[in-house]
């Protein structure tokens, strides 16, 4: 029988051998790996339940630590005082000095708490809710020490503490809004969260992923202990319950996961593999019939030295072809190679030098002024012991300086780029309270990456060509949104606009290959020309201004790549 087959059909039957034994060998491997996997996602569950649990603490724990330091407050203590011996300026005035302190102790934390003063004696209420500052004097009736959930009838739920200050006789209660553990649990993207309180008997869900009613009350009843891992059945499916309980409250963090979605995509790439083995075994077959051996071997190499060229292995090159023929299209490959190698080299050499040269150029840009009149600003306040103020635009400055002369990380992304710009415009705030900003851009949009100093130069031009030239206060906005296509960031400022001819010498001016005689200010060119070496020429900066109402900067950023394919190098080095 052997000696009837052909070297092609021995080679055929050879191949049919080695992709079996492939598949069979996977699928062993396969299932040993599921096994393996499981223990780890058990392992690695316990740990993201378990720092969340660990967040949940330390939010109850700043909270409470800001409220026994705020007791300890001079203002605070004296408060009795002067509503005794004080006139009725001092007392208004030192209760408006308490309230803007527990407002900052409020906005100290990331969840937006309400903290309110009982003086007993007095029968007084401060709170960092105006309302109840000036309201009747009410002592909340609860346990002291103990967190617990009201949940009166049209109002919001939230937890409350009441204690009483070791200082004298003034009690303190705080308030967390149950929506601040909302947006904790929506932090949470890996399963299905959810918070049980077991002395209340409340459970505080994710509002845009909620769990049934059915399941909430099948998973209550299984949390026993400090913590747990248990797999549930439901309706044939199984789920994988992890729990753990808050050091502070008795308070659970569960996460309720389908163990489906951790398997299926095992399975899919299993299906996937054995798919790809079945379609290489019917194109080897087909590819030994066709060619023969004094061709196959070189075809192959020189196909092999052109894929790594095309994906990016410029240095690729043909040797050892036997043939005379193929060793002539190999020497004329190799030559091929090494001019656009060369050339390739040359282009991205030079489009990162003037990409570096220009952020150098922006760099040197900034003005000194504005330096100055930030050390003015300390000063000034520093003299009269604004020592808020004087830390505050410390801290700024510090944050703003370090990014901008930071040369050695040239790239940036868009989160870094807005923290920057909300610096820079918190600095100019704080010089001129009528310049106001806001900032609201999505969380999927912060993630991209983008060049340095992209978003400062149109904001200082809103300042300085929009709102300091414009009469009444003044106000920057930094939306954001997002298409399969594109994102954009659109940059407003309400000041005093341009004209239409202002603007089309502007709109040249951006696009130009050269700078327009007369306009002078390189910042939006170089944004421009900036985002189109990085990602492609439909990416770039637009301008549009209305006289007297405004500017708006409208960045647009291609999320496809084969407008630029050397931009991710260029980029990345």
């Amino acid at each position: 029988m052997s000696q009837r087959l052909s070297i092609f059909q021995k080679l055929m039957l050879g191949l049919v051998l080695m992709f079996l034994m492939i598949v069979a060998v996977f699928w062993l491997v396969y299932r040993l790996n599921v096994n393996d996997i499981q223990k780890e996602l058990k392992n690695n569950k316990i740990a993201e339940v378990k720092f969340m649990t660990s967040q949940l603490t330390s939010h109850f724990e700043q909270v409470l630590m800001n409220t026994t330091t705020l007791s300890e407050d001079q203002s605070v203590r004296s408060y009795p005082y002067i509503l005794v011996n004080g006139d009725q300026y001092s007392k208004y005035e030192a209760k408006l000095n308490i309230i803007n302190k527990l407002a900052l102790t409020s906005a100290s934390t990331s969840w937006n708490v309400l903290i309110t003063l009982y003086y007993t004696d007095q029968l007084e209420t401060v709170s960092s809710d105006s309302s109840l500052s000036f309201s009747r004097f009410s002592l909340p009736v609860q346990p002291r020490d103990k967190w617990i959930i009201h949940s009166e009838d049209n109002q919001p739920k939230y937890y409350s503490i009441l204690s009483k200050s070791y200082l004298g006789p003034i009690y303190l209660e705080t308030r967390v809004p149950l929506d601040s553990l909302r947006r904790l649990l929506q932090q949470y993207t890996s399963g299905t969260p959810l918070l049980y309180d077991a002395m209340n008997d409340v459970v505080i869900q994710n509002s845009s992923d909620p769990l049934s009613a059915e399941a909430t009350q099948r998973i209550i009843p299984l949390l026993q202990g400090d913590q747990g891992f248990l797999t549930v059945d439901e309706n044939g499916t199984q789920y994988l319950l992890n729990y753990m309980k808050s050091d502070m409250l008795d308070l659970y963090f569960v996460d309720y996961h389908p163990m489906l979605q951790f398997i299926e995509p095992l399975s899919r790439n299993n299906t996937i593999f054995v798919c790809s083995i079945v379609l290489l075994l019917l194109l080897s077959l087909i590819y030994t019939l066709v060619l023969r051996r004094q061709v196959q071997k070189p075809v192959i190499t020189l196909r092999q030295a052109i894929g790594r060229f095309d994906r990016g292995d410029y240095s690729s090159r043909v040797s050892d072809l036997n043939s005379s023929e193929f060793r002539m299209l190999g020497n004329s490959f190799n030559r091929m190679a090494e001019n656009a190698q060369r050339l390739i080299e040359q282009v991205l050499v030079g489009e990162l030098d003037i990409r570096e040269a220009r952020l150098r150029q922006y760099q040197a840009q900034i003005n000194p002024h504005f330096l100055y009149n930030c050390l003015n600003f300390i000063q000034s306040k520093a003299s009269v012991e604004d020592y808020e103020a004087v830390s505050a635009m410390t801290l700024h400055l510090g944050s703003y300086c370090r990014y901008v002369h930071n040369i050695e990380q040239p790239d940036s992304t868009v989160e870094q780029e807005l923290v920057m710009v909300e610096h820079y415009l918190s600095i100019m705030h704080m010089r001129k309270r009528s310049i106001t900003f806001s900032i609201a851009v999505s969380e999927a949009i912060r993630r991209y990456p983008l060049p340095k100093m992209i978003l400062q130069p149109l904001v200082e031009n809103c300042i300085k060509h929009g709102i300091e030239t414009a009469v009444g206060p003044g106000k920057i906005s930094i939306e954001g949104e997002e298409d399969e296509q594109q994102f954009r960031i659109v940059i407003r400022d309400n000041g005093a606009g341009m004209s239409e001819e202002r603007l089309a010498s502007v709109r040249k001016h951006i696009d130009g290959l050269t700078a327009t005689e007369g306009l002078s200010g390189t910042g939006t060119r170089n944004v421009n020309q900036r985002l189109r070496l990085f990602f492609g020429k439909r990416s770039g900066l637009a301008i549009e201004s209305t006289l007297s109402e405004g500017t708006a900067y409208l960045l647009t950023i291609q999320n496809e790549k084969e407008e630029n394919p050397y931009a991710a190098a260029i980029i990345g080095r």
